[in-house]
Parts: C-alpha cells; structure tokens; sequence
C-alpha cells in the first residue's frame, strides 16, 4: 500500500497550519569570522559603520528599503535589526531565508 500525506501530515512538514515565511524576514549567514556591519550609507567605510549594532551569523534581519548598488560596486539594503533596535545599509550579500 502506497503512503500518501493527507492534509495534517502536509501542515506538519510545511511548518503547521497557516506557516509561511515573512517575506520581509532575512538571516545573516555566510560569514566566515567577524560580524556584518550595519551602515549609514551604501558602501563600504569604515567611517559609516553604525558601532554597537553588529550583526552575526544567524541575527534575524527585517528588509526596510529597496536593494541598492553601492558606491564600491556592492549591493546594500537598508534592514530594521530588532536585536538592537537600529535601521542601517548592509551588504545583501550575506543575507538569506
């Protein structure tokens, strides 16, 4: 007899009932050491750097603004980091589901 996934089994492999991810919702990831800084513009300097509001791998990250080209040939977006309460560019790069 062939196993078939009735409707509750299909909830449960999809995260639950109603589950979809937030489209707005990223994850920092694919930093081999360090931390990915949040910026006041889009590019890269060490002057624009936002101090205290370093993210890490795995830091959840919310999209706030359209993705950018930066200044150093990059692409930025601006993101609402709820882990420290602050809103700044960062390389879209390091940014996944």
């Amino acid at each position: 007899m062939e196993d078939k996934l009735n409707d509750q089994k299909l909830e449960e492999v999809a995260g639950g009932a109603g589950y979809y991810p937030n489209p707005d919702q990223r994850r920092v990831s694919g930093l081999q050491t360090g931390y990915l800084a949040m910026r006041t513009a889009p590019t890269y300097d060490f002057n624009n750097e936002i101090r205290g509001a370093e993210l890490y791998n795995g830091d959840v990250v919310y999209i706030r603004g359209p993705y950018t080209q930066g200044y150093d040939g990059r692409t930025y977006v601006t993101v609402f980091a709820p882990k420290n309460g602050v809103t700044g560019y960062v390389n879209a790069s390091f940014l996944s589901w």
